[in-house]
């Protein structure tokens, strides 16, 4: 069932023995031990730009048959040690971010990690462009992440045509290259409402950014034979391949020109450039592995804990019932006095109030666990709009709304450790026991059974 394979991935993905993330139950955040990166054979470059491509929507990777290359947390800890070797240093995505279900809630989940990454811009390929204008537009602006797309324009999405960054000794600008036929497998309303740019135009643009005195790094959505077409005739200084999900280790010429090929999840490239003006007058590539060398960033972890918990919750809903009309314990309580009761003395009723002692009420991973719906339409929102729907409630356990169980034909399922351990896992709760814990949650104040489901209230 998808609500087990869901909560499989999730313990393994966190069953790694390292730094544990910020909690909010009043542990001091660790801080992240950064790592040495090696120099280049150029000495101090004049700019770095690190590329990632193809991530296709993995957040975390599993770990059950021993430590696996790629995630969201330690592409971190890489990305944050060579910014500290080198302090002129840009991040840029090549696309293909996405999910293959372009709509899907990892997505979102995606961007929001690729911002606390620090990700200066991020190319939109066909898969981006696949969850269709409004939606695309809804996840960016939500998540704040740069959008770079210079050949393609879709209405009410903000894009950027160009990414400019002046360092101190070197210019450095990304634009990217997608056409038309780059898109064969979106379907042609979509592509119908996108507007495509001629090929003179981004030749326009390089050549205008070049007389501002700008290096220009050109990535292509293109195959193999198109890239090599591109990279024969473009002004660009440097041509990446973007639209793969392999990473070639080593840098290629075509006709003078550098090239590199940047994919797959377990791989960020780094370029290492020396200017001559607006020309590259040295260049170093490396393709770093993202394996376990790197420190893993424990709040991009907690980001994957929150995915898990709504990806989680979604499974189980479509399970039990057809969609929650979220409303507070003391609504339940009006009925279920004895059990409203008992749960103002557990500490799911003050669940939110944890996250105000230690200052964490502005960090949605938090927020998931600690109110009733959060991210939803009909749940919890702030404080001050929605402070009903505060605190671990009834409903966050009980998968069901009021007119449900007033059915005669109506039978509550019990509430498990599946439901648990969407927000009780290894890493949010790495002490956390169900079959102890149970007992002190029950809100009816009565020994639960033998076996991993309590007693229905």
């Amino acid at each position: 069932m998808v609500r087990y394979s869901l909560l499989a991935a999730l313990v393994l993905v966190s069953g790694c023995r390292t730094h544990l993330p910020p909690s909010a139950d009043g542990r001091k955040e660790i801080p992240l031990k950064l790592v040495d990166v090696r120099a280049f054979k150029m000495g101090q470059p004049d700019a770095v730009v690190m590329l990632t491509g193809g991530s296709g929507g993995l957040l975390e990777v599993c770990n059950c048959s021993g430590p696996m290359p790629g995630g969201l947390s330690r592409r971190s800890g890489l990305v944050r040690s060579y910014r500290q070797a080198f302090a002129d240093t840009m991040l840029v995505d090549a696309g293909d971010t996405f999910w293959i279900e372009p709509t899907d809630i990892r997505n979102d989940y995606m961007l929001r990690g690729y911002r606390q990454i620090g990700y200066d811009a991020v190319v939109l390929g066909d898969q981006e462009w696949a969850a269709g204008p409004k939606r695309l537009s809804e996840m960016f602006t939500a998540n704040k992440t740069p959008a770079l797309s210079t050949t393609v324009m879709g209405p009410g999405v903000v894009t950027a045509r160009a990414f400019k960054r002046e360092f101190a000794r070197a210019k450095i600008a990304v634009v990217s290259d997608i056409s038309r036929k780059a898109f064969h497998f979106v379907p042609k309303s979509l592509v119908a409402k996108l507007v495509f740019s001629e090929q003179a135009e981004i030749d326009r643009q390089i050549s205008e950014l070049k007389s501002q005195g700008y290096i220009v790094v050109l990535i292509a959505h293109a195959g193999a034979e198109s890239v090599e077409d591109i990279a024969s005739h473009t002004k660009a200084d440097l041509v990446v391949r973007g639209h793969t999900t392999r990473t070639d280790p080593k840098i290629a010429m075509i006709n003078g020109k550098p090239v590199i090929k940047v994919g797959g999840y377990e791989y960020v490239g780094v370029v290492a450039i020396k200017a001559d003006g607006n020309k590259i007058a040295d260049v170093e590539y490396r393709a770093e592995l993202v394996s376990t060398k790197w420190p893993l960033d424990g709040k991009l972890l907690l980001t994957y804990q929150a995915y898990a918990h709504e990806a989680m919750m979604k499974a189980l809903d479509a399970e039990r019932t057809t969609g929650l009309t979220y409303q507070s314990s003391a609504s339940c309580g009006q009925c279920h006095k004895k059990e409203y009761a008992n749960w103002k003395k557990t500490k799911h009723s003050k669940a939110y109030a944890t996250l105000q002692k230690v200052k964490r009420t502005g960090d949605p991973s938090c927020v998931m666990c600690h109110t009733s719906g959060f991210g939803t339409k009909k749940g919890f929102y702030t404080f001050a709009k929605t402070k009903h729907l505060a605190n671990v409630n009834c409903q966050n356990c009980h998968r069901l709304n009021a007119g449900e169980h007033r059915k005669k034909d109506f039978t509550i399922e019990p509430v498990g450790r599946e439901i648990c351990q969407t927000c009780h896992t290894p890493v949010t709760d790495p002490k956390f026991a169900f079959k102890a814990k149970r007992k002190k949650i029950l809100c009816s104040g009565h020994e639960a059974p033998k076996g991993d489901a309590p007693s229905a209230h």
